[in-house]
């Protein structure tokens, strides 16, 4: 399996060199970053370290993520945040449970063996919260729903129609993934003390799009 590695980025100067640094280049085949206009330089940092830059043409989380897919040279599409949060030792895991059959593995902070080490009050409540309803009204059975660190064969992406251009592109995957038939697994994954820049997630804002989405697609 060839693996691209896409990491949205909107001014992360301050972390995404050790973001890039810790990736396990023998595991993967390429790392794109997708950039949401950044006015910190952000895009010439990547680009003096050798990586490749898109710049997104539209805007949001889930906008990033779709341009990273579509550009990507890989079969397997690994997701991550540029923050340094992730944990990217954990990158040869869920590409192993790839090889083993899943078409889809996600990384969770509540599995057993992981924790989170950035989480606050309200973000663990709305987490607990929005995990609980994805799985109860949608039949999905994972343990994070909003912690988008996942490996999955390229297809799934090109087979689903996801439509969220921001956060709640986290709760639309798993629905739909989940609805075409798509296999799943997780690994434990312990999410790090961010490295540097401020969190683009605005818990009202972006907490009632997610529950939109949640009650949306009962629907369809």
């Amino acid at each position: 399996m060839k693996a691209t590695v896409v990491i949205p980025t909107l001014n992360e100067r301050e972390c995404i060199a050790k973001v890039l640094q810790d990736i396990p280049k023998e595991a993967v085949h390429e790392v794109l970053i997708v950039d949401g206009h950044s006015t910190d330089g952000t895009p010439e940092i990547v680009r003096q370290l050798g990586y490749r830059v898109i710049t997104q043409p539209g805007k949001g989380y889930g906008d990033a993520i779709n341009t990273g897919v579509a550009h990507a040279d890989g079969d397997v599409i690994i997701t991550m945040d540029a923050d340094g949060s992730y944990n990217a030792d954990d990158i040869p895991r869920l590409l192993k449970k790839l090889e083993e059959g899943c078409d889809i593995v996600y990384g969770s902070r509540y599995a057993k063996g992981s924790g989170s080490d950035d989480d606050t009050l309200v973000s663990y409540i709305g987490n607990k919260v929005f995990t609980f309803l994805l799985n109860i009204l949608h039949g999905v059975k994972i343990s994070d729903s909003l912690f988008l660190y996942i490996a999955a064969k390229k297809r799934v992406f090109e087979t689903i129609e996801m439509k969220s251009q921001n956060f709640e592109y986290c709760i639309e995957f798993p629905i739909k993934a989940h609805k075409a038939g798509f296999t799943y697994t997780e690994i434990p994954s312990r999410e790090k003390k961010r490295t540097g820049g401020d969190s683009k997630v605005n818990a009202v804002y972006h907490g009632f799009r997610i529950l939109w989405v949640l009650l949306k697609e009962i629907r369809t």
